[in-house]
């Protein structure tokens, strides 16, 4: 059964079944959201829930007001004076109507502190564990944007849990959406992915010039193989180079990892950027 949201007085109310949404003072200018949607509408904009109004309708259609041919009526209300007395006005317009009605509804819809806080304060609710894999499963490779913190830590949950249980064979499965989530999670953050892209160049690089190393340093030893002491002399010589350039390059991917992940605890970029809307903002 679909959970629904309510926006009232700058607050969001919920989640609530769609019969209890009129009891907590929907109206048919209430914002309303459910999971699925990908923005707040208006109740009466919703088709489920505008037939509610539907069938409350003639509940606002009163018998007095359809009855303006009795001249009698009409005597009382525009010919008395006593009908137009300040204390009708006050008592019906201001205490029954405006008060409880304006005060209630305008002030919490098009007064400029509502606006402020629908646009700049409020927040779509988290996405769970489960909507968070179903999410990256379904954009399996899609490096493009955004991804909001929930749903990419909940998916880096599940997949150190999967190579935790499959002693890293299930974790080759998760290996790319791994990748393009983190991609999306600092396009959340409005930065490129070619972070990403850099510390993956230099881990390729890394290794390339390990399996050099090994290569070059058997040959060494097979050159000096009848001397034992210009062979240590060659390999310390030979492997002292190899091991100060794989380090600087290993410290350079470390401290790139470390900023990557400091980003990736970043908020979301509110508004729109040019990787697309914000899935947290409104």
């Amino acid at each position: 059964m679909n959970q629904y949201y309510l926006f009232i007085n700058n607050q969001r109310l919920g989640p609530f079944d769609i019969s209890q949404l009129l009891a907590n003072g929907m109206t048919p200018d209430t914002l309303v959201w459910r999971s699925g949607m990908a923005s707040w509408v208006k109740a009466a904009d919703l088709p489920e829930v505008a037939t509610l109004f539907a069938a409350q309708q003639p509940q606002y259609q009163q018998p007095q007001y359809q009855q303006p041919q009795q001249p009698q009526y009409q005597q009382q209300a525009y010919q008395q004076p006593q009908y137009q007395q300040p204390g009708y006005q006050q008592g019906y317009q201001q205490q029954g109507y405006q008060q409880g009605y304006q005060q209630g509804y305008q002030q919490g819809y098009q007064q400029p502190g509502y606006q402020q806080g629908y646009v700049q304060g409020f927040v779509r609710p988290q996405v769970g564990f489960g909507e968070a894999i179903s999410i990256c499963f379904k954009k399996y490779v899609d490096f493009s944007g955004r991804a909001r913190r929930s749903e990419y830590w909940w998916f880096m949950l599940f997949a150190f849990l999967v190579s935790l249980v499959t002693c890293g064979i299930g974790g080759l499965v998760c290996l790319l959406p791994s990748y393009a989530v983190q991609c999306r999670r600092l396009h959340d953050t409005n930065r490129s992915g070619w972070w990403i892209g850099t510390n993956l160049i230099l881990g390729a690089v890394m290794m390339g010039l390990y399996i050099t190393a090994i290569f070059s340093l058997y040959g060494t030893a097979y050159s000096f193989r009848y001397n034992s002491d210009a062979m240590a002399n060659a390999l310390i010589a030979s492997g002292g180079v190899w091991f100060v350039v794989i380090s600087i390059l290993g410290l350079v991917s470390t401290v790139l990892s470390i900023v990557i992940f400091v980003f990736t605890l970043l908020d979301s970029d509110r508004g729109t950027n040019k990787y697309g809307p914000s899935p947290k903002y409104q």
